[in-house]
């Protein structure tokens, strides 16, 4: 091993005057001393500056993680001033960092928890609630009567990040019951959308030619406003006669037409699949754009 950069007592001195509860740059600085010291220190030399520094065996093994990551530097201006998030940003993949950092995910204001719901979501097409069938239960956790609501809080925040770093999957007693309230909320949100629907589409289905009723096999306006999306869309382009009269005409209905059908499963997929079209649309007809937004926020975010 080559001569060190610094002695012990050097480096004990730059932690001491270090933070890792200020600013994202503190953070790193104190990961970058506490790496340093582990590539020029002997063994036992940093083993002693370890029990020596101001932070626990879990937290100092937190920040060597964190310094030893080279790809964070690049991504500093993402990071959030907790060394403990930033550990979790360092557990993704390299495909991960990039998408989250791209993609928005990543930024100085995230939090562990609505992280940890991406990385879910991410990893388990959006299946925050919904284990993946090829799962088994593996431990029960039994919880004392008395644990505080903090408590519980910081025990999954820390459980979630053992299991993210693994690929397991975490259920909790109140998650069923959340699936139940929001299938509920999601069934009852489609009501609306058909009634807006119905009123909407009223004229078309009433001046539309019965062969193409026919065609499509519909024998109502419910019919149409339930029917498949290839049909839905199929009778309305018949009756403007194309495709750019369809979405002059027909743009909106189309719209709704997707926040009903992403209301209406129950495949997480599935949603994740229509909130990517209403972007797709929103891009590809940018009159559109603003509506969409306001259906992905009040509609489809959940």
């Amino acid at each position: 091993m080559s001569a060190p950069s610094k002695s012990k007592t050097e480096f004990l001195v730059d932690l001491v005057g270090g933070s890792i509860t200020g600013s994202v740059d503190d953070i790193l600085r104190v990961c970058r001393v506490i790496r340093t010291a582990k590539e020029s220190l002997p063994p036992m030399e940093f083993k002693d500056l370890r029990e020596r520094s101001p932070f626990s065996e879990k937290v100092w093994s937190k920040l060597l993680q964190i310094g030893l990551d080279d790809r964070l530097e690049g991504v500093k201006n993402s990071l959030p001033p907790l060394y403990t998030t930033i550990h979790l940003i360092h557990c993704l993949t390299d495909e991960e960092l990039e998408s989250g950092v791209r993609d928005g995910h990543i930024h100085p204001n995230v939090t562990q928890g609505s992280l940890n719901r991406w990385i879910r979501h991410r990893r388990f097409h959006g299946g925050e609630e919904i284990v993946p069938e090829d799962f088994k239960t593996l431990v029960q956790v039994m919880a004392p009567p008395d644990l505080s609501e903090d408590t519980l809080t910081r025990f999954k925040g820390d459980l979630e990040e053992v299991l993210t770093r693994y690929g397991f999957r975490s259920q909790y007693e109140e998650d069923q019951s959340m699936v139940s309230l929001r299938q509920q909320r999601s069934q009852d949100r489609s009501h609306e959308l058909v009634s807006v629907l119905t009123k909407d589409l009223q004229s078309t289905w009433e001046e539309g030619e019965q062969s193409l009723k026919t065609l499509f096999s519909l024998n109502s306006l419910d019919d149409l406003v339930l029917a498949p999306m290839s049909s839905f869309t199929g009778f309305l382009n018949r009756v403007q006669g194309d495709r750019k009269q369809f979405w002059a005409v027909h743009g909106v209905d189309y719209i709704h037409k997707v926040a009903l059908e992403y209301l209406r499963t129950t495949n997480r997929a599935q949603r994740f699949n229509y909130r990517r079209r209403m972007k797709e649309v929103a891009e590809s007809h940018p009159n559109l754009a603003k509506k969409i937004q306001v259906i992905l926020d009040d509609w489809m975010k959940y």
